[in-house]
């Protein structure tokens, strides 16, 4: 069932983003919706505000009363004092703002509770004064020269009279308060993309002064992100730096991919400053701008990191994937992706060259199923001679005998112009020595016939 929440804000208008410190990093606006997609801005001469669907995602939040409580909790964290604040819970929008305009003005007589059920509706309203409808003086005035003080006086007229003498737009108004008639809402939408920017008092040195204006835009990534179920997976952070010499230097790029989806200001931010560590800026900063670049569905579950027997794990390899995860992301952030990498099988049959280096963000390729042929899992970058001309049999750590093969491999011929690559044609076998090793070689088909060793099975 629909239940409005509605806030009313002193002063008016709103401090706008640039005007506050730690509050109004995003347009309260965008703010609201983290907590519904149904967002409706309230203005007036003095008091403005948002009306907030709340019954659709009550549920979500642990119910009503956490909801609403979260929502002034909010507020308080975005420099709002509480004696600013004027807020109601009403089943119907008109009547939500109604008890929450008479609380801005001190024109209730007694505290009431927070939300007002629908049981409730018409003993709140009745003893509010009129000036609680927001209407316009020239409507006011008759109504009061005729002795009508309260809403409730004015829901006794006959439907009829009141019709004729101040029209049926006043009248719908009424009805749409105590939920008689529909009351659709002009709600905001949703901005499709997060780009943020905040201009710095003045020039900042150090990442340290950063951290500020940086907590700022990344609270408001994660509102854009909570408000629409999704974490980020890249993000981009740029300084922008004070004009030398009549010119203004080119911002710079400071690129964040993550593993997983991920909405939680706080861990973006730790990332952040390891990789601005890393990056080293070359001069004072004047502005901060940030962007998120693709952000998927959030799931406390996400993460495919490890491979599928850890993952199954019920309690302790979901820990061990998240806390994996939150280390690879922590080292990619240091080290970059010439550090930090993951392995992908590549569409090639030669041995040297059916892996490579991946992003280790990235999502692997689906590619051909592995020959259903051994493969060692340490395959030597060089393969090593393991026979002499003059001892055409191989010997590593004694003679070797041959266990399985030969499988054949001739595959290449297509790279021959290409530098530091070659053609290949080969019988590998599975070999052992006296020491119990067990081994993968190779014989090359050309002559003279040449032994290697290319890896270990163990």
């Amino acid at each position: 069932m629909p239940f409005w929440f509605a806030f009313l804000l002193d002063p008016v208008p709103l401090p706008s983003p640039r005007q506050g410190s730690e509050a109004h990093a995003i347009p309260l606006s965008a703010w609201a919706q983290r907590f519904s997609t149904q967002v409706a801005p309230l203005s007036g001469p003095d008091h403005a505000g948002f009306l907030i669907e709340t019954g659709g995602s009550e549920r979500l939040f642990g119910g009503r009363a956490t909801l609403h409580r979260k929502i002034l909790d909010g507020l308080y964290e975005q420099g709002f004092a509480a004696d600013r604040i004027a807020a109601a819970g009403a089943p119907t929008p008109a009547a939500a703002h109604a008890i929450a305009r008479a609380r801005a003005l001190g024109l209730t007589a007694a505290p009431a509770p927070l939300a007002v059920e629908m049981y409730e509706l018409r003993a709140a309203l009745d003893p509010l004064p009129l000036r609680a409808l927001a209407w316009e003086a020239p409507r006011l005035e008759p109504l009061d020269d005729l002795g009508i003080e309260t809403i409730g006086d004015v829901l006794r007229l006959p439907r009829a009279a009141f019709a004729r003498r101040f029209g049926t737009r006043w009248l719908t108004a009424l009805d749409r308060m105590i939920g008689t008639a529909p009351d659709p809402q002009a709600c905001l939408p949703a901005p499709e993309r997060f780009h943020l920017h905040e201009e710095l008092p003045t020039a900042a040195i150090g990442i340290e002064s950063l951290q500020g204006p940086l907590t700022r835009l990344l609270g408001g990534a994660e509102t854009f992100l909570r408000a629409r179920n999704l974490g980020a997976t890249a993000l981009l952070l740029r300084t922008q730096h004070p004009r030398r010499r009549g010119t203004t230097p080119p911002p710079s790029a400071t690129p964040l991919m993550l593993a997983a989806p991920e909405r939680d200001a706080t861990r973006l931010q730790s990332l952040f400053t390891e990789r601005l560590t890393r990056a080293r800026l070359p001069e004072a900063v004047v502005g901060l701008e940030l962007e998120i670049l693709q952000a998927h569905a959030f799931s406390t579950s996400s993460g495919e990191l490890l491979p599928p027997a850890v993952r199954n794990l019920p309690e302790e390899g979901g820990v061990a994937r998240r806390n994996t995860r939150h280390l690879c992301e922590m080292l990619h952030a240091r080290l970059g992706s010439s550090g930090v990498f993951q392995l992908q099988t590549c569409d090639d049959h030669r041995p040297e060259r059916a892996y490579c280096s991946v992003p280790i963000f990235s999502s692997p390729e689906l590619m051909a199923p592995s020959p259903a042929a051994l493969r060692p899992l340490w395959i030597l970058p060089q393969p090593l001679r393991v026979s002499e001309i003059h001892h055409p049999q191989p010997r590593y750590g004694g003679p070797l005998a041959l266990l399985a093969g030969p499988e054949r491999i001739e595959a290449g011929w297509w790279d021959a112009l290409r530098p530091r690559t070659h053609a290949v044609h080969r019988d590998y076998f599975v070999a052992r020595n006296s020491r119990g090793q067990t081994l993968w070689i190779y014989r090359e088909l050309a002559a003279p016939r040449t032994w290697f060793l290319h890896g270990f099975f163990s």
